[in-house]
């Protein structure tokens, strides 16, 4: 029979696995049937389409219908269980539901009532609309009531998929389709046949909800929507709903809701059902008075917990969407930055709304919640085992055989006993966990991921370990379903976060600038919300108790927001005695993983059974800079916060500088442990090579137990060398005993076995030759590489030869670095032995100095400065002729030549450490030329100056290794052709790039690894380009490119705007907060500092500039004459204005004090006393050359040397910490970006020197 057989086409009785039993009802689209599924022994509901109404468009809507159908699970939508046909004739399997439709009601209903319908309907909408499914017939007969009260919508035949257009787009903005509805519910725009969207389902329900609130729909009948004969014409408009309500009841408040949805501009309704939730869920809360717990609202550090509730703010929308997740959802992850409040919003929102209204399956949930820690099964089964009655034991034995068991048995537990497990902090699984423990937990945790009845899971994770989670066995699948991504509170939650616990304690703050300042706050630092939630708390506990009041005066004497934190946490620090400071910084690295996350200690682990330890241990609890919690026996420390881990600048320093340190430590920790676990065996101890690595990292604050496995380590190496040594020196003592031949036969003995050792030494020094090489030649390529890159980005040509990937190559040369090491160190090891047993050999000796001199090359070329001093004071022992020494002391010697000849050279010696360069008095070494002058002072770091009457000075540092050979020729131009504020760099070397750790360097400095490059001659201007020479550059141009030119922005990171009056030009300037304004001749006055407070903004550096800003105002300077040829700088031009030769971190050394420039610890971090400062005010900054500012004040556009046409910009700026200001840290930007904290820096070509005069 054809798809549109006969009128009377009667289904079968049975078909498939179903037994039809009655009708159920019947209409113009077809027939809905109650039936017996007999596979599964269930009442279901089979649609079929009319045999009239069954041709080919039809079959395609009911199978839309399934998919659409198919993607939803939810609560209040009917479930569809299968689509297919038979006899041609499509059918639809969907549950059944006994009850009857909304329009079997009477009304109008009781508001209450009405409240609890839209919520349930609003949110299957809303799950509707997350599935981008539209249903576009929304009206009362699409509605099932069952008899238990709840609603469920059901006839997806008119549903679309829809996606959201970028930014909530108009729905002109998607292509138009059939109009399609129920007139009377369908939307204005719906009847004008414009693209479907969210907002038009939104006036449908508006629609069926006013219905039943009022007892009619609100617009006069019968044309209910308003509709004419053409929905498309202009009078399709239909008449304005009633006026506003007025008053403050249930009825009144909830009609207001739904006259909102029944806007007739659909931007002037609910963007979504997931809005209208909200307001509904709000217009519900109202009528629940919440707790509010005794003593200070504001949590500081800590988290909000379930019983802080009633101080929670800010986070209502993310809370109900949350739990509606969790209705249709086994598991909801929710993920976030550091510090955005993933743990409090779970533990003080999400928990106690399930605990209190369920999750609308009959259940009443108890939360079970658990961080992972270094055992996350364990603490898995601890949570759940009282639960379900069973011990710890009974239920790890049954999960681990068979990891379904804890889910299967919590959903066993009972018809109405519902469990929510709250997991915070996943990622410990990563830096904490067991890998057995962590395995075993993901495992149980997939299965738990498996929607049933009465389970749910909730679980919070730092977004940065998101991906990692979707790799463990057992979430796969289930990682990306249930995201659920927090984002940083905007304005309005902030703003509710600071007044709201204040309010409910009947305290007020003095005045709404006062609040102004806190909200804008936290949107200007990572971590910004608990930086501002300790400052709310400090500012609670200064209350003025009289009035009930929080002043302002509090806020400054904490030192701002920004300032709060630190400060305390530096107090609590002075406080103690050095010997507890030095064991508090100890305690604080070990609270610490190598990751930079926080890890939790026991008492124990953390040694705090010395005085030093005890003392410091107790001085950071009391400082509420770290936690205790009770675990079991045992009690359990962890800093307080993240936000300690960027807020506080002595921490961030202490982290900075120990990494490599707090590797070593977290490895001994680890074997410490499990050499104790094993009851200590000598299997477990460390050999050599371990003990290297933890001299290398120099002196560690260990606990008891690690001292004693180190100690225990090394008692265990010299006892293996002194039985090899006892073995073979018992050889010769017998021999002696038994006569002169026998002595001789041991003589024999103990050479063959230094013979051995010395072959194996032998055979790994060619092994770590072999890779010497390979790691010396991919150096070489990638360095070559970047030197290509580099040409090709400066000058747009094709390089022949350029090679691979860079990072990718000197990714090969590390590996064969690690390789030849290894093999070094095994000869190491061989060749001690051989001496050992036998100082005298020569031949040892001199293969020992081999592989010293070997791992010193790698350890210089690598960058692990710790092993090359190592290296080079074990060579020091092995050079008894003083050969060595000399070489390494070698005097460089000098070959210099000016162009024209006969300036003065001056030279200097660094005689400083690299935290801070100390130049001699300068030596005169004569007129140029100078022939092969040796340096007496040996190698190292020097400044030639070179100077003659009416020549540019030309300054040249240069770091000279020993016994080099320097040949140098100097171009000196006329000192009349250097403009006015420029510096003259002579050509030269230097050296460009990082030699930090590697995450370091790539990720955060985003700078190559560091190696010798050499420029040409250049100028550079000492100062950034001011505002008073970019206003000459726009009174220049036309008013159309004046306009164009003039800086401006106004985003989150800050704002500027220039205006042109008639008296001049007038600045605002909004560095945070608050805007500052002043026009020409006025100065800037900084309210937040205490010196440099009032500056002349016209000698500020501009900013808010864009790249091409920048080019225009290069292009001007040359066309016009004023700087001929002038050009953005290089990277390489730019970075050896700023360190001279050497590999210093700041332009004036490795240490970048607080006065030396303009960043963010500059003035305290004080919020109003973030901005620019006048160029040249921080005479410190100036770098080898003389060039000031080139770290802190303003970023500075520069041209790149990775790829051409990348736009990027060096230098930090007065907002940015003390790494981003470093001289190797690059910012790559977009070209468009205007930016408050960017600028720029001019350079030109140098200038053609005089030639030289003709001799006779």
């Amino acid at each position: 029979m054809s798809a549109s057989g006969p009128e009377g086409w009667e289904p079968p009785p049975a078909f498939d696995e179903y037994r039809l039993i009655r009708l159920l009802g019947q209409g113009g689209m077809g027939r809905v049937y109650l039936a017996e599924d007999t596979a599964l022994q269930r009442r279901v509901a089979i649609k079929f389409i009319g045999a009239e109404r069954s041709g080919p468009g039809q079959r395609d809507r009911l199978f839309a219908e399934a998919r659409a159908l198919a993607r939803l699970r939810h609560p209040n939508v009917v479930t569809v269980y299968r689509v297919s046909e038979v006899g041609s004739h499509p059918y639809l399997v969907q549950e059944f539901l006994p009850g009857d439709s909304l329009r079997s009601l009477s009304t109008p209903l009781p508001p209450e009532r009405v409240l609890a319908i839209a919520l349930g309907l609003g949110r299957g909408l809303a799950a509707a609309h997350r599935a981008q499914v539209l249903h576009r017939d929304l009206k009362p007969d699409n509605v099932m009531v069952l008899p238990d009260g709840e609603v469920k919508l059901v006839d997806f035949g008119l549903a679309l998929s829809w996606t959201a257009a970028p930014g909530d787009a108009a729905p002109a903005a998607r292509p138009p389709v059939p109009i399609a509805g129920t007139r009377g519910y369908m939307a204005p725009e719906a009847l004008r046949g414009e693209p479907p969207g969210p907002r038009g389902d939104v006036y449908g329900l508006g629609m069926v909800l006013h219905e039943l609130l009022a007892g009619h729909r609100p617009f006069d009948e019968p044309t209910a929507s308003g509709a004419v004969d053409d929905p498309r014409a202009p009078e399709a408009r239909p008449p304005g709903p009633a006026p506003e309500p007025s008053g403050s009841g249930l009825g009144v408040r909830l009609r207001a809701i739904l006259l909102r949805c029944l806007e007739y501009d659909p931007a002037r309704r609910f963007a979504s059902a997931d809005t209208l939730c909200a307001e509904l869920e709000r217009l519900k809360e109202d009528g629940d008075p919440v707790p509010v717990p005794p003593g200070n609202p504001y949590r500081g550090l800590q988290a909000f917990d379930a019983e802080h509730r009633g101080v929670f703010f800010g986070r209502g929308a993310e809370i109900r969407a949350i739990h509606e997740r969790l209705r249709s959802q086994a598991l909801v992850l929710v993920a976030g930055d550091s510090g955005v409040g993933k743990s409090s919003l779970c533990r003080a929102g999400v928990s106690p709304l399930v605990t209190q209204a369920g999750l609308e399956d009959g259940c009443a949930y108890t939360v079970l919640s658990l961080l992972p820690g270094r055992r996350p099964f364990t603490a898995l089964v601890a949570a759940v085992a009282s639960r379900l009655g069973l011990s710890e034991e009974t239920l790890a034995a049954q999960v681990r055989r068979e990891p379904a068991a804890m889910a299967r048995t919590l959903r066993a537990a009972g018809p109405t006993r519902g469990t929510l497990l709250f997991i915070d902090q996943l990622e410990e699984l990563f830096t904490q966990s067991e890998p057995d423990e962590a395995s075993a937990f993901t495992q149980v945790l997939g299965h738990l991921a498996i929607l049933a009845r009465g389970v749910r899971t909730l679980a919070t994770v730092r977004g940065d370990f998101f991906t990692r989670l979707a790799a463990l066995p057992g979430l796969e699948d289930e990682v990306a379903r249930a995201l659920f991504l927090v984002k940083p509170l905007g304005p309005e939650g902030t703003r509710e976060a600071v007044v709201g616990p204040a309010r409910v304690t009947g305290v007020a703050f003095e005045t709404e600038a006062l609040v102004d300042t806190l909200v804008a706050s936290s949107a200007h630092a990572p971590g910004g919300l608990p930086l501002l939630q300790f400052t709310l708390a400090e500012l609670w506990d200064a209350r003025d108790r009289a009035a009930q009041h929080i002043r302002e005066a509090s806020l400054e004497a904490l030192g701002g927001v920004a300032g709060a934190l630190g400060r305390h946490a530096d107090g609590a620090l002075a406080a103690l005695a050095p010997a507890a400071r030095l064991a508090a910084r100890g305690l604080l690295l070990r609270l610490i993983s190598p990751e930079g996350t926080r890890v939790r200690r026991t008492t124990g682990e953390l040694g705090a059974e010395t005085s030093a330890n005890r003392l410091a241990l107790e001085a950071l609890v009391r400082a509420r800079l770290v936690v205790v919690r009770q675990d079991g026996e045992a009690h359990v420390h962890e800093v307080a916060h993240e936000a300690l881990l960027e807020g506080w600048s002595t921490l961030r320093g202490w982290l900075e500088a120990a990494h490599q340190e707090r590797q070593v430590l977290e490895r001994v920790r680890l074997a410490a442990a499990g050499w104790e676990r094993a009851d200590r065996p000598a299997s477990a101890l460390w050999s050599r090579r371990e003990l290297d690595a933890v001299t290398a990292a120099g002196k560690l604050a260990l606990t008891r137990r690690e001292a004693a496995f180190l100690k225990a380590s090394r008692r265990a190496l010299r006892r293996t060398f002194a039985r090899r040594l006892g073995l073979v020196l018992a050889l010769p003592l017998t021999a002696m005993v038994a006569g002169g031949t026998a002595w001789l036969k041991g003589r024999h003995a103990l050479e063959r076995t230094v013979q051995e050792h010395l072959d194996e030494a032998r055979a790994s020094i060619t092994e770590a030759r072999a890779h010497h090489a390979a790691a010396k030649a991919s150096r070489a390529d990638a360095f070559q590489g970047w030197d290509a890159r580099g040409e090709r980005a400066l000058t747009g040509a094709p390089v022949v030869g350029e090679g691979g990937p860079p990072e990718e190559t000197w990714a090969e040369a590390r590996k064969s670095d690690g390789r030849a090491d290894e093999a070094y160190q095994r000869a190491t090891q061989a060749l001690d032995t051989a001496l050992l047993l036998d100082g005298s050999r020569r031949e040892a000796r001199g293969l020992l100095a081999e592989v010293l001199t070997g791992r010193m090359e790698l350890a210089e070329w690598f960058f692990r400065p710790g092993q090359r001093r190592e290296a080079l004071r074990r060579l020091a022992s092995l050079d008894d002729d003083g050969t060595g020494q000399r070489r390494l002391l070698a005097p460089p010697v000098l070959d210099l030549t000016t162009e024209p000849p006969g300036a003065e050279v001056l030279l200097q010696h660094d005689t400083g450490v690299p935290e801070a360069p100390r130049l001699s008095e300068g030596i005169s070494l004569g007129p140029t030329p100078i022939a092969s002058h040796a340096l007496a002072t040996g190698p190292g770091s020097y400044v030639l100056t070179f100077q003659a009457p009416g020549l540019a000075r030309a300054v040249l540092p240069v770091v000279l290794s020993p016994g080099e050979h320097l040949q140098a020729r100097i171009p000196l131009p006329r000192a009349a052709d250097i403009p006015e504020g420029f510096v003259y760099i002579p050509p030269g070397r230097f050296l460009f790039g990082s030699s930090d750790d590697e995450a370091l360097r790539r990720e955060f400095l985003q700078a190559p690894p560091l190696r010798q490059v050499t420029t040409g001659g250049y100028l550079i201007a000492r100062h950034e380009v001011t505002f008073a020479e970019w206003l000459a550059f726009l009174e220049a141009l036309p008013p159309d490119e004046r306009r164009r030119r003039t800086p401006g922005v106004r985003s989150t990171a800050g704002a500027l705007a220039l205006t042109r009056e008639k008296a001049g030009w007038r600045l605002m300037l909004q560095p945070t907060q608050h805007p500052l304004y002043a026009s020409s001749g006025e100065p800037i006055r900084y309210p937040g500092r205490a010196h440099r407070a009032v500056q002349d903004w016209l000698r500020f550096p501009i900013s808010a500039i864009s790249l091409e800003d920048a080019r225009a105002y290069l292009a001007w300077l040359d066309h016009s004459g004023r700087i001929p040829g002038a050009r953005l700088c290089s990277e390489y031009e730019w970075e050896r204005a700023a360190r001279g030769a050497d590999a210093r971190l700041f332009p004036m050394g490795d240490l970048l004090a607080p006065d030396d420039a303009n960043f963010d610890e500059t003035y305290g971090r004080q919020p109003l006393g973030f901005g620019p400062d006048e160029v040249g005010a921080h005479p410190a900054s100036a770098s080898p050359f003389g060039v000031m500012d080139l770290a802190g004040n303003v970023i500075e556009w520069v041209r790149s040397v990775r790829e051409p046409g990348e736009a990027v910009a060096r230098g930090g700026s007065w907002y940015y910490d003390r790494i981003s200001n470093r001289s190797n840290s690059r910012m790559p930007n977009e070209p468009w970006l205007r930016d408050i904290r960017i600028g720029l820096r001019v350079c030109a070509p140098a200038p053609v020197p005089l030639p030289a005069p003709q001799r006779d």
